[in-house]
C-alpha cells in the first residue's frame, strides 16, 4: 500500500514544470514558424513586383519595403534569440522534474539565458533606432530610442535567480563532500 502511495505522489510531482515544458515547445514551434514567416516576408519585399507593390501599397507614408525587409530580418535574428532562450529554458525545467535542479549546467544555462535576452534586446533597440522607430519614419531622433523598462527588469530577475541557482549548486557540491 505504502508503495502504491510512492509511486501516486512521484506521477504528480512538478505538474506545473511539465505543463511548462509542453508550453515552451509550443512556444519553439510558434518562434521558428514566425522566423520562416519573417524570413519569407524579407525576401518578398526584395524581389520586385506587383505583389510587393501591392503590400507597399497598404504601407503607411514614409515607410518603404527595404525598411520593411530590415524589420523582418531584424525580427527574424531576435526570434533565433527567443528560439535558443527557449531552447536552454526546457532544460532547466526538465531538470526540475527530474529533481535536480541546482545543476552547473543550470546556472550556465541560466546565466546564458539572460545574456541572450539582453543582447537580442539591445539589437531590437538599435535596429528600430536605425529604421526609424516604431512608426517606421526614416528620420533618426535619438529621442526616439524605444527602451523597455519590463524586459530590462525582466534581465535583472533572471541573472539574479542565476545567482542563486549558482549558490545551490555550491551548497549541493559542498553537501556532496561532507561525509
Amino acid at each position: 500500500m505504502a508503495m502504491t502511495m510512492e509511486t501516486e505522489f512521484r506521477a504528480n510531482d512538478a505538474p506545473m514544470a511539465k505543463m511548462l515544458s509542453v508550453i515552451l515547445i509550443i512556444g519553439q514551434w510558434v518562434l521558428a514558424i514566425g522566423f520562416v514567416c519573417l524570413l519569407i516576408m524579407a525576401a518578398l519585399m526584395m524581389i520586385p513586383g506587383g505583389f510587393r507593390e501591392n503590400l507597399i501599397a497598404d504601407l503607411p507614408e514614409g515607410l518603404d519595403s527595404s525598411t520593411l525587409a530590415g524589420r523582418c530580418l531584424a525580427s527574424a535574428v531576435i526570434a533565433v534569440g527567443w528560439f535558443i532562450v527557449l531552447r536552454l529554458l526546457r532544460r532547466v525545467v526538465t531538470a526540475v522534474i527530474h529533481k535536480d535542479p541546482f545543476l552547473p549546467e543550470n546556472v550556465s544555462r541560466l546565466r546564458t539565458i539572460w545574456i541572450i535576452i539582453a543582447a537580442t534586446e539591445v539589437f531590437r533597440m538599435i535596429a528600430m533606432f536605425i529604421m526609424g522607430g516604431p512608426d517606421g519614419y526614416g528620420n533618426v531622433d535619438p529621442s526616439r530610442l524605444d527602451i523597455r523598462i519590463g524586459t530590462w527588469f525582466f534581465i535583472f530577475i533572471i541573472a539574479a535567480i542565476s545567482e542563486a541557482f549558482r549558490h545551490g549548486a555550491a551548497l549541493r557540491a559542498e553537501q556532496e563532500l561532507t561525509i
